[in-house]
């Protein structure tokens, strides 16, 4: 389970003193209780009987979209919104509007629209130098990794909202570790989501949040028997129980409840633990969470067969089956929609475009009867004929378009379906070259496998970068240089900012990759070794595209090179570098000024 708090308690943190709490788990399920409904209904009374502003109007129609119980409305909402700041040409409405897109898209299981929206967000707050807003676009895109199963996307996300929240905002500073602490424990390093969650009940003791204590003892508790430690595990369950039952809050409870069971399970007090089952399942039914039925029903099939009673585990095997045959139906049906909607656009199109050519070839042939009688009748005949073997043409062309068009989607599919388990093995890879390095803690071979892991997570954006934006063999420099260069900036701890100037251009996978690898071996060569004893440290990207020309420029203002490491020829760094530039078919050379400066230059990009 994930129990995340939701990225609105930090939106609206900013302005309230009331926090709200949004549970999440891997995008199933949400609790909605009689006074949002209460809420919307009363913001629409004011959207209907009062003269507002367009602007006012805007804010408006987000709060509805926040409150509304049923997504598909709270999309319309949110739409409309959006439409209203585009008119208005207004920024930070457009940002609000976006922020609420990406809420609803990811409850309706659309998680790349959820995450375009939210990047959306992301890009105009920074542009609008609105820090804390951004904080809360990254917790929103921390949620969406998550339900991705993308855990080091997410920990990178939640790690940068809250940094910006420690120096600025306690609350939504203890809310965010919460979420970080979560996405540790579901990527299996579970010491440092126990210290983080230690962390936020430490904090607390100054909130006093009832909410933030139940969800950190909660997770803290799974997250002690998953170590086994079934006394600590207990203790800190119980304690969210008994405040979630205060505050009714059915979800989360049912999931703590249905944890207790299965420590009681591990110890065989298997009364305690049926009653903690069956209290979790009654709760989940009385409430409508169609996927804790089914978890629910299945934990009590496994353990009354564990029992040998074979006649309560068929009845809960059954309950499994039904609930989980509805959910994959439910799925089934959605994804059919939209592939039978997009056919039939197709189909439209193609129809259109063959009535085009027709009333074309009509027209032709209309001017060249005027000519006379005998031309005329000659070319009456031809045209019966012509006409004839169109219709022929035609409807082969309608099936081969069909077929052609159906076989595109599949290797569109396909190669996203790559793209996406290269990224997963390359990240595994990182991985695991990480896990290594730390065994080898003062050894010189620990350098080399961070460089390693360096590079590897180079050439795995690239591919997350195609999963993520649907473009099967092009990547967007700018975002995914800048994605890179802070990768590695907070990857090695450095506080200062680079400076970055990039063009918003693409280009193919086969020259994204050594460009990164070399941008990577720069950036890693001028943080490691350029800022030594240098008081106000700085790094400038500049990447160009002039005509058929790359133009990369590379500096810093530190020590720089002396003659003696300019000549060195047998760094592999240098060496990699050099290989890469000779297969891009480009030039390299070392501006001699203050510091480094490099400037790369590859044709016939």
């Amino acid at each position: 389970m994930y129990n995340t708090i939701h990225w609105h308690a930090l939106k609206l943190g900013l302005h309230k003193k009331i926090l709200w709490f949004f549970l999440l788990s891997f995008g199933f399920g949400f609790f909605v209780n009689a006074q949002s409904q209460r809420k919307v209904d009363s913001l629409i009374s004011i959207l209907e009987t009062k003269t507002i502003t367009q602007k006012e109007k805007a804010r408006l129609l987000s709060k509805i979209a926040y409150h509304h119980p049923i997504p598909m409305q709270s999309l319309d909402y949110a739409n409309a919104s959006l439409a209203i700041a585009k008119e208005l040409n207004d920024d930070e409405l457009k940002a609000e509007a976006w922020e609420e897109l990406s809420h609803v898209e990811r409850l309706l299981g659309n998680n790349p629209k959820s995450f375009e929206a939210s990047y959306n967000a992301l890009r105009i707050y920074e542009e609008l130098k609105m820090i804390e807003r951004q904080a809360a676009s990254y917790v929103q895109i921390g949620s969406n990794y998550v339900n991705d199963k993308d855990y080091p996307s997410a920990i990178l996300n939640l790690s940068k909202a809250s940094d910006i929240y420690k120096k600025s905002n306690t609350s939504n500073y203890a809310i965010t570790l919460v979420n970080l602490g979560e996405a540790y424990r579901l990527s299996g390093d579970l010491d440092l989501s126990i210290d983080t969650f230690n962390e936020v009940i430490k904090l607390n003791d100054a909130l006093n949040d009832d909410l933030i204590l139940a969800y950190t003892s909660g997770n803290l508790g799974m997250a002690y028997a998953a170590q086994g430690k079934t006394l600590e595990a207990k203790q800190k369950l119980e304690t969210a129980i008994e405040i979630l039952v205060i505050l009714g809050d059915p979800y989360s409870l049912s999931i703590f409840l249905a944890e207790m069971g299965n420590i009681y399970t591990k110890e065989r007090q298997l009364i305690k633990a049926e009653m903690k089952f069956l209290e979790a399942l009654d709760l989940a039914r009385h409430n409508g969470l169609k996927e804790q039925i089914r978890d629910f029903s299945a934990l009590l099939s496994t353990f009354y067969e564990n029992q040998q009673l074979y006649k309560k585990a068929l009845i809960y095997k059954k309950d499994f089956q039904k609930y989980q045959d509805s959910l994959v139906n439910k799925a089934n049906i959605q994804k059919i929609e939209q592939l039978k909607a997009g056919y039939e656009i197709n189909k439209r199109e193609t129809e259109i475009n063959l009535l085009n050519t027709i009333n074309a070839n009509q027209r032709n042939k209309m001017l060249i009867l005027g000519v006379g009688i005998f031309i005329f009748s000659l070319l009456a005949y031809m045209l019966y004929k012509s006409n004839k073997a169109i219709k022929k043409v035609s409807k082969r062309v309608s099936a081969q378009n069909v077929i052609i068009e159906k076989r595109e989607q599949e290797k569109a599919l396909l190669l996203k379906e790559l793209n996406h388990r290269v990224k997963n093995n390359l990240q595994m890879i990182s991985s695991l070259l990480n896990l290594q390095s730390r065994e080898l803690s003062g050894h010189p071979a620990q350098e080399a496998l961070l460089t390693g892991k360096n590079r590897v997570e180079a050439l795995s954006l690239v591919h997350q970068k195609l999963y993520q934006e649907g473009i099967e063999t092009k990547v967007f420099l700018k975002d995914y240089i800048e994605e890179l260069v802070l990768g590695l900036f907070y990857g090695y701890n450095i506080s200062f900012e680079p400076e970055l100037d990039i063009d918003d251009s693409s280009i193919s996978i086969d020259k994204a990759i050594p460009i990164a690898l070399i941008v990577n071996e720069m950036v890693v060569n001028s943080l490691k070794y350029a800022y030594n004893g240098t008081p106000s440290p700085k790094f400038r990207l500049v990447l160009k595209k002039v005509n058929d020309t790359l133009e990369i420029n590379i500096s810093d203002n530190g020590i720089g090179f002396t003659e003696k490491e300019g000549a060195k020829q047998n760094s592999f760094g240098l060496k990699l570098i050099k290989s890469l530039i000779s297969q891009l078919d480009g030039s390299m050379e070392r501006v001699k000024t203050k510091g480094t400066h490099w400037q790369i230059m590859i044709k016939n990009i």
